[in-house]
């Protein structure tokens, strides 16, 4: 029991490891391994261990100060596991009415399921094709809005802009921030004016500042 547990261990730190990677690359392009350190809140050290073994396994690859992508053998493992993650939370909102914040937080603890619980999980669900925060769910056909969406710095001043999906961090601290600022699926803004410290928006008839840390999380289509 004790060696199946430590195995247990190892193979959800690893998918762990290959789930943050794939979220940074969502909205980075990259995982730089001091951002890595932050998103799983773990000593430079660990990380260093982590992604040696990653690679060794060529799961990720490796530019050594700079960054970590996933392979593809790599990203194959963590669509599955991001696959889970979000069936997992369009059930706790959508079925059980939970806070998306919350569910996001509770579905990483659901992730490490086996796959076959989420296979049928999905089937009773309908088969959707996103998740509750408009992210789209490996496997299923992705909607047209998904396809064309792009994050807000690369919209014009003066544009309405829908938005269609939020990108997720594994404490979900950026869709927790960008829920309080009232952006949310659905929402319209406009684009005012891009300053120093992010883009100003108008938002249900009152202005905001969004932080440009934010702007690469929030993807959106342009209203015709």
């Amino acid at each position: 029991m004790l060696v199946r547990s430590s195995i247990d261990r190892s193979s959800r730190a690893l998918e762990d490891y290959l789930m943050a990677i794939y979220r940074l690359e969502e909205l980075f392009g990259e995982a730089r391994t001091t951002v890595l350190t932050n998103e799983l809140s773990v000593k430079p050290a660990t990380i260093s261990k982590m992604i040696s073994k990653l690679a060794a396994k060529n799961l990720i690859i490796w530019e050594p100060y700079k960054g970590v992508r996933l392979s593809e053998k790599g990203r194959a493992i963590a669509e599955k596991i991001v696959r889970r993650h979000r069936i997992a939370e369009y059930f706790l909102v959508n079925i059980l009415n939970m806070d998306s914040v919350k569910a996001h937080r509770y579905a990483h603890m659901m992730e490490h399921l086996p796959e076959e619980f989420f296979d049928k999980l999905y089937e009773f669900l309908g088969k959707p094709s996103i998740c509750p925060h408009g992210n789209p769910i490996p496997g299923a056909t992705p909607s047209t809005d998904v396809l064309k969406a792009k994050p807000l710095i690369k919209f014009s001043i003066g544009l309405t802009i829908r938005i269609v999906r939020i990108l997720c961090t594994a404490g979900g601290e950026i869709i927790a921030d960008i829920y309080k600022l009232g952006i949310d699926i659905g929402k319209r803004v406009k684009i005012v004016s891009f300053s120093e410290r992010g883009i100003v928006l108008e938002i249900d008839e009152k202005r905001i500042l969004v932080e440009y840390r934010y702007t690469l999380a929030i993807y959106g289509v342009p209203v015709e």
